[in-house]
């Protein structure tokens, strides 16, 4: 046991100055700083793009179908950057992307200043860029790691989660203040900024053609180049992978949900898209005060399932407490709360996918996550904007978190179960 508890506290030793070390490399810091960039430009367009359509609607189910427009190519497009990531050097496809995800965004400014923008082109136009930044959605996952030696990447995957972190507090709050056109105008010059920082950052090994590892131990047959159907066959095959995203799954109808309707809570306690960006912003401030201590956990053989329960439970009680909120300050609170949880759950997904599986196979997987992911916000969010215009807004969010409840218990016991079998087996060994 005492030899456990200083390997423990070596390892914290050596944290702090492995986290310093990783940044000192400039294509690591000028990588991070793209994507701030590209993170800020898509939250720009969600919180523009949200107000505009409930402010011109009026109506929660319209914001459900303006969710459809903008999420909807992520769920069959991420797995597709996922894939093209086992042949193609992700750098190359940022800097392809990167410039025609930047005209979808140039275009609406450009008709929203022209007094032509109309909400079934603001659904059109959304689909197209929507689909290039879900095909370049996992490439920085994928090529911040290959920017540090493999004993910093971690480390450097700890300062990826805050730089989305930033860019989802920095760029509502831009957009509240801008306003639907210039919040477009700038997210479009963010993506083109992005690509820039790609032409000019020398990248080594991260602009070549990936190749395939050896086989793990847990999955021996992995062929050459995983694609999509091998991803799936691992996520199932995998009872740690399985659980993981079963997890998922229940977590992101909720949190999803509220994120993607979020501009019907701000409106229910405010009249300017200010509050909007404002709850964005705290969520992502929750998120970023939870980075560090759930990274320690996790670095400290913390018991993941344990956590992934407590995150399920607690986001339902959030949301519960969400529907009796009556004003923008409490909203505010519970969003922090609500952020804070979605950074512990991504953290362990992150950590699962890419530094515990296969190379060969991590960018596929992760893929698959960001379309599981995606699919479960869009159901979410079909089912809350119903069920808000039906009962209410606060009164759909009482609903929503004491059926999140309900299924949280057994969810939380198969998962126990499922997660005490290896334990058992090793022990009767």
């Amino acid at each position: 046991m005492a030899l456990t508890r200083h390997g423990d506290r070596a390892t914290q030793l050596l944290w702090r100055p492995m986290r310093s070390e990783a940044l000192k490399h400039r294509s690591t810091r000028r990588m991070l700083f793209a994507q701030i960039n590209q993170g800020a430009a898509g939250w720009m367009q969600t919180t523009a793009g949200s107000w505009y359509v409930l402010t011109e609607a009026g109506s929660t189910t319209a914001l459900s179908f303006f969710v459809i427009a903008s999420m909807t190519p992520s769920l069959f497009l991420n797995p597709v950057g996922g894939r093209l990531m086992q042949s193609y050097s992700p750098v190359a496809m940022v800097k392809v992307l990167a410039p025609l995800a930047a005209l979808a965004p140039l275009l609406i400014a450009g008709l929203y200043a022209t007094g032509t923008l109309s909400i079934p082109l603001l659904f059109a136009l959304t689909v197209i860029g929507a689909s290039f930044r879900a095909l370049q959605a996992p490439t920085f996952a994928k090529i911040l790691p290959l920017t540090v030696p493999k004993s910093q990447r971690a480390a450097v995957l700890g300062y990826s989660a805050i730089a989305f972190n930033v860019s989802r507090s920095v760029g509502p709050v831009i957009a509240g203040i801008a306003g639907t056109g210039l919040a477009y105008l700038l997210s479009g010059v963010g993506f083109l900024i992005v690509a820039a920082i790609m032409f000019v950052t020398p990248l080594g090994s991260a602009q070549s053609t990936p190749t395939t590892t050896g086989p793990s131990a847990s999955h021996s047959a992995a062929p050459k180049g995983s694609s999509f159907r091998h991803a799936l066959r691992l996520m199932w095959n995998i009872t740690a992978v399985r659980i993981l995203f079963l997890c998922v799954v229940v977590f992101y109808l909720v949190s999803g949900s509220i994120h993607q309707l979020l501009a019907a809570v701000a409106k229910d306690t405010s009249t300017t898209s200010l509050a909007l960006g404002a709850l964005y912003a705290c969520a992502a401030i929750g998120a970023i005060l939870t980075n560090r201590p759930v990274l320690r956990y996790l670095d400290n053989n913390g018991h993941r399932t344990r956590l992934l329960s407590i995150v399920i439970v607690a986001a339902a009680l959030t949301v519960v407490a969400f529907g009796f909120s009556s004003g923008l300050i409490f909203d505010m609170a519970l969003m922090v709360i609500l952020g804070a949880l979605g950074e512990a759950m991504y953290l362990v997904v992150q950590r699962s996918i890419l530094l515990e599986l296969d190379e060969a196979d991590s960018g596929a997987i992760f893929g698959l996550f960001l379309a599981i992911l995606t699919g479960a916000s869009i159901l979410g969010s079909i089912g809350l904007g119903l069920l808000m215009d039906a009962v209410g807004v606060r009164s759909g969010l009482v609903t929503l978190g004491v059926v999140t409840l309900v299924i949280a218990v057994p969810l939380i016991l198969l998962v126990t179960r499922a997660s005490s079998k290896p334990q058992q087996a090793s022990t009767d060994d």
